[in-house]
């Protein structure tokens, strides 16, 4: 598994950061619904973001299912009311990745 991190330098539209930040991907395509161009990476498959142009390029080397009981009660109801079709909250998995690759995207 791969993923690029993908950060603003200099001005960019802060929007992009506040939708990217409260909007999953499983529900929406934020690249489509952003207008944002992509750039192939360098050395892994998940593209870089013009409009975000300092971009770590990142291979998964661990991930593990969130750990419930770690979780402040308030945290909890504030940002997982939700219950998935199987009937309890969905979580999310934390992903821990290896920078392979960094540079910025030059317009």
């Amino acid at each position: 598994q791969e993923f690029t991190v993908n950060v603003p330098v200099g001005e960019y539209d802060p929007s992009i950061l506040g939708f990217c930040g409260t909007k999953s991907g499983r529900d929406t395509d934020k690249i489509r619904d952003l207008g944002l161009t992509t750039v192939d990476s360098d050395v892994v498959q998940t593209p870089g973001i013009c409009q975000l142009p300092l971009t770590l390029e990142c291979r998964v080397i661990y991930q593990q299912q969130q750990d419930l009981s770690c979780l402040p009660q308030n945290i909890t109801d504030r940002f997982y009311p939700a219950v998935n079709d199987e009937g309890f909250r969905d979580y999310h998995i934390a992903y821990y990745g290896e920078i392979v690759n960094a540079y910025l995207i030059e317009p």
